[in-house]
């Protein structure tokens, strides 16, 4: 059995059969050696979300979830959809009552 560049033998108990390994484009090829890193980084818990997005849990109790899913269900969007509008329009509330300053964590120093 001949082997073409790009294909991948396997055999197994089941027979034997190949499988097609994707080659990489002109593109990819031309960014890798340019070393040109991509934008998106595809580790950790950004793996798998759109450009900008991370994953983030959050344990709510089961009426606030109800009542998100009643929601979402009356406005016909997706839950996450309310979720994400629910936290945009809180987050400007609270930056127009105590300022857009409040960014990020307080440094915090300890004298020992």
């Amino acid at each position: 059995m001949k082997q073409k560049k790009g294909q991948i033998n396997s055999a197994s108990a089941f027979g034997s059969f190949n499988i097609d390994a994707e080659q990489p484009n002109s593109l990819q090829t031309g960014i890798a050696a340019a070393g040109i890193q991509p934008e998106r980084v595809t580790k950790g818990a950004a793996a798998g979300c759109k450009p900008g997005c991370t994953r983030k849990t959050f344990v709510l109790p089961y009426a606030l979830i109800d009542k998100i899913s009643a929601i979402a269900a009356h406005t016909r969007q997706k839950e996450i959809a309310v979720v994400i509008d629910m936290l945009n329009k809180g987050v400007a509330n609270y930056e127009y009552q105590y300022g857009m300053d409040i960014s990020s964590l307080p440094m915090v120093t300890i004298n020992n």
